[in-house]
This record gives C-alpha cells, sequence and structure tokens, in this order.
C-alpha cells in the first residue's frame, strides 16, 4: 500500500506519512508520524504527532504532541495538546505485564504470534467532540457526539452525547443541554452538511440552540418540509 494524498495536502518537515490518505486541504505539522491512517478533508494536526491505524473526519483539529492508535474520530472535533487516544493495553492478570509478551524486538517472543491483542477494543470518539489538553482516553471508550472533555481527564467508560465529563477517574458534571435539545442535534447530524451550507449559516453555530435555531438547522439538515432559506 502507498500514500494517498491531495495535491492541497501539506506534510512539514521531519514527518513520516506511510500507507495513509490526506484528504484535501490536510495539514501534517513537523516531527509528525502517520501510519496506516485516513485523514478527511481540512484535518489539521499540530506538530509531533503519533496516528497509527487512525481515522480522523472532516475538519478535526489537534494540539502538540497528540497520540492515538487504533481509533476512529468524527468530523468537527477538538482535540488539545497533550492529549492520548487508545493506548495500548498490558494484561496484568498474566505473570508480568511486560511487552516481551507481544513485542519481539524484546528478542523474547522470536517467531511467535504475540500472546494476546493489546489494542483488542477500538477507541470511538464522536462528532464534534471537545477533549481538554492532557487528558487520556482508555481503550474501548466510546465518546459520544457533542461531548465535553475536561483538561487532565483519564477517560475509562463510555460518555454519552453532549454531556461534559471531568476528572480521574472522569465523571459526569453535567449535560451541556436539555434532553430535548440534545435529541435534535443528534437526529440533524449537522457535522455532515456542505461546507458551502454551514458557511452560509455560520451565525446560526455561533449561537445557543434555542428553538428558532435548531428550526432552522433542521430546515438545512432537510428534517423540516418547510423549504430551506438562508438567512
Amino acid at each position: 500500500m502507498s500514500n494517498n494524498m491531495h495535491p492541497s495536502a501539506k506534510v512539514y518537515d521531519k514527518c513520516s506519512i506511510v500507507d495513509s490518505s490526506l484528504a484535501a486541504n490536510v495539514i501534517v505539522g513537523d516531527y509528525s508520524q502517520v501510519v496506516r491512517s485516513r485523514l478527511c478533508e481540512g484535518v489539521r494536526l499540530q506538530r509531533f504527532q503519533t496516528l497509527f491505524d487512525v481515522s480522523m473526519g472532516k475538519h478535526s483539529y489537534t494540539g502538540r504532541f497528540f497520540t492515538a492508535w487504533d481509533c476512529s474520530i468524527g468530523s468537527f472535533c477538538s482535540i488539545s495538546w497533550s492529549v492520548s487516544i487508545g493506548g495500548a493495553n498490558h494484561d496484568y492478570e498474566r505473570l508480568t505485564t511486560h511487552a516481551m509478551l507481544y513485542n519481539s524486538d524484546f528478542g523474547f517472543l522470536g517467531d511467535r504470534e504475540p500472546l494476546y491483542d493489546r489494542f483488542g477494543s477500538q477507541c470511538v470518539i464522536g462528532n464534534d467532540v471537545w477533549i481538554g489538553c492532557g487528558s487520556i482516553i482508555n481503550r474501548g471508550v466510546v465518546v459520544g457526539d457533542g461531548a465535553v472533555i475536561g483538561a487532565g481527564s483519564v477517560v475509562t467508560k463510555d460518555v454519552e452525547p453532549y454531556s461534559i465529563v471531568a476528572g480521574s477517574p472522569a465523571r459526569k458534571i453535567r449535560m451541556r443541554f436539555s434532553d430535548e435539545v440534545v435529541s435534535r442535534l443528534l437526529v440533524s447530524n449537522w457535522w455532515e452538511l456542505p461546507d458551502s451550507i454551514i458557511k452560509e449559516n455560520l451565525w446560526l453555530f455561533g449561537g445557543t440552540p434555542g428553538d428558532d435555531a435548531l428550526d432552522q438547522l433542521e430546515r438545512i439538515c432537510n428534517l423540516r418540509e418547510d423549504a430551506y432559506d438562508p438567512l
């Protein structure tokens, strides 16, 4: 397999891009490693990134020193610096937790298959998720659309859509919006809209999700019978 890079994608100095797909207007900062990954349109990676087997939806971006392994990240996600998603597990129920059980570099495994799969369950990060600096998302965790992860959190359990969690281990602080608003936002799937429609209605996304704003959102997402009329 070889790289598939759009002509407008920009890769800065000292980067390693291996068997990966970079769509239009993707930016990869200095000293980054991207392996077997798919970066959709407008993804922006700061410096010192490490991505293995990662898919990232359009217009998501990361801060410096971001690391991710075997995970799916949605569109329009805001990921701060020093965030780690999906780090490998060590099986503490075995006699030893040492990497010699799965990594042949130490010389013990030889030609044998790894004794267990350290990436046994995938991490899934939804759309429009904000992850604060220094947070760690454990393997197998699902973070719902619209969720907020407070800085320095260690997320060990699934996070429901549009909730705010924080702490170590992370606990739910509150919901961002009422149940009705959350339901309407989730049904809208607004992150799938064409960029041109979002641009025409940017005022809508910069305001609070009151009834009028949600009505208009449903119009542009073709969830209402009344015609879409951009303002």
